[in-house]
């Protein structure tokens, strides 16, 4: 896996935020490279672009008050936007991206008169032309829209001579229809640099979802850092992996992002509904295979399989490590209130277990290490880079 791809699939999933796809961040990055390539930069100036285009509005995906407002309108009050473009920009810096990257998506939401930054006055062209242009009714009628932009007189003249000339082609409306918007960044991304993902990036990636999936709801709160905290306990007393088991815990609820949040307050669900809150497994996934995150994807899609075979989604019985991670989840969960119920005492959770135990819903070696573990403990056990990814968001 190399950098911009990670990124590619990053911006895909915040994209596509509660399973309603803009397509808004890489038509962006669409948007922007173009530009900036009329504009003759470098191959280096070029993959900073795209890194800017790509996660430039990663701040909104635990703001679930803006979702509406940023997916639907086309909007000139740039200074009530700000807050998101900082929290994006600290995210940025997070994952350790160049300072330009960081610079240009906190400025992404001002106009060209204030703004210092040459690739944040792309972003802040490329992102009003991709919220026009989703205002359309129908996507081919773009022949007014650069018109209707010239006339908010926000933009640099240089960049936005050079959008009038990308503007010209058809082939770039094309590009930006649903059908084709991926394979067109995907291609951008093939032409620029192949930086390997290293461990630091990996780790940031992991923590960053965990706290997402974590912010879908308040009762979530910790929810993955308690599974990681049982998980990794478990891991050293059964002998697992307990690198594979850490990241697998952290990212076990990616799939969430990917349903829609109210679904998470139901005090009961139909089976319908139920089936949609089911897919979060599967959707985990395939969303963390494309990110290369390939064991881990293994122990996600199986986090609510036992030795029944009436979990979900394959019936099937779960091997050690899976079965690790998802009896760390049925009790990280219980540990905590939910809308149908209230949290379980040490006590109750223990009973629980010794019932799982009788009838064989995991195996007996994996139930008793679980016996073990002292939940208090759990709860207190802070993460400094959990910490951390938190503080960004405040």
């Amino acid at each position: 896996m190399w950098v911009n791809k990670l990124l590619f699939e990053l911006c895909r999933l915040s994209d596509s935020l509660e399973g309603e796809d803009a397509f808004h961040q890489r038509r962006v990055c669409y948007i922007a490279y173009n530009i900036a390539k009329e504009l003759d930069f470098d191959e280096f100036g070029l993959d900073l672009v795209v890194k800017s285009a790509l996660l430039h509005d990663i701040g909104i995906l635990t703001d679930e008050s803006k979702v509406e407002m940023f997916r639907n309108i086309i909007y000139e009050d740039y200074e009530s936007l700000n807050g998101h473009a900082v929290i994006s920009g600290r995210v940025a810096r997070f994952l350790n991206m160049h300072l330009d990257v960081t610079l240009a998506i906190n400025l992404h939401h001002t106009p060209h008169e204030n703004n210092t930054s040459i690739i944040g006055n792309i972003l802040f062209l490329a992102d009003n032309v991709e919220i026009a242009y989703r205002s359309l009714t129908n996507p081919y009628a773009y022949d007014d829209l650069v018109e209707f932009l010239e006339q908010k007189k926000l933009f640099d003249p240089n960049m936005f001579e050079a959008l009038k000339n990308i503007a010209r082609k058809e082939c770039f409306w094309f590009s930006l229809l649903e059908d084709h918007i991926d394979d067109a960044v995907c291609e951008i991304l093939d032409r620029l640099p192949k930086e390997e993902v290293d461990d630091k990036l990996k780790n940031a990636v992991v923590y960053l979802i965990s706290y997402m999936s974590d912010s879908i709801v308040p009762f979530y709160d910790k929810y993955t850092l308690f599974v990681k905290n049982i998980s990794v306990n478990l891991g050293y007393k059964l002998g697992l992996d307990t690198k594979v088991l850490h990241n697998a815990a952290l990212l076990s609820h990616i799939g969430n992002l990917k349903i829609p949040y109210d679904t998470f307050k139901m005090p009961s669900l139909d089976e319908e509904t139920y089936n949609v809150v089911k897919s979060h497994t599967f959707e985990g996934y395939h969303i963390l295979k494309r990110m290369g995150f390939e064991k881990e994807a293994e122990l996600v899609l199986l986090h609510h399989e036992n030795n029944t075979k009436e979990g979900y989604p394959c019936k099937v019985k779960p091997e050690k490590e899976a079965a690790a991670l998802a009896l760390a989840t049925i009790v990280a969960a219980i540990m905590q209130d939910r809308p149908y119920r209230v949290a379980r005492s040490d006590d109750k959770i223990r009973e629980g277990l010794k019932n799982f135990k009788d009838i064989d819903l995991f195996d007996s070696e994996v139930i008793d290490a679980m016996l073990e573990i002292d939940l208090e403990k759990v709860r207190k056990t802070e993460d400094e880079y959990y910490t951390a990814v938190k503080k960004l968001f405040i």
